[in-house]
């Protein structure tokens, strides 16, 4: 298995992994191409494709973020592994790659959100260093 920087390239099997591993079958895949341009020009975000044999199998979105209440922090935007790759420990190389990440930056905190229905995420979270810590609201506007 090998960790590198998601390429303009890799836009497709990224979203494939969003749609079938995370549920989002609704993605606008034009939309889509056009926010990963914007994320891959951005000094904050960084996004990793985790490759076995040439395919990508797993991937993390990651953001800097400054808060006026905490230091800088990362977080991680969004986090997949194809499922028929799962418990094979790629989902922990890309946590420890975006660990390296943080600590090339400098920062000395991660944080995530899970939506309540992911049970089998949490565990895998908590089992890999993260406490819950509070709940995540939205509001569509």
């Amino acid at each position: 298995m090998n960790i590198r920087t998601a390429l303009q390239k890799d836009y497709e099997k990224i979203a494939e992994l969003i749609i079938n591993e995370l549920g989002y079958q609704n993605l606008d895949c034009k939309n889509f191409y056009k926010r990963m341009e914007i994320i891959e020009k951005s000094n904050n975000h960084q996004t990793f494709v985790a490759c076995i044999d040439d395919s990508i199998v797993g991937f993390i979105g990651l953001c800097k973020i400054i808060t006026y209440e905490i230091a800088e922090y990362l977080t991680i935007l969004t986090f997949a592994v194809s499922g028929k790759y799962q418990r094979q420990g790629i989902g922990k190389a890309l946590l420890a790659q975006a660990k390296v990440y943080a600590e090339q930056h400098n920062i000395k905190l991660m944080k995530l959100s899970s939506a309540f229905h992911r049970k089998n995420s949490h565990l895998f979270y908590e089992a890999n260093g993260f406490e819950r810590v509070g709940i995540t609201f939205y509001m569509n506007i």
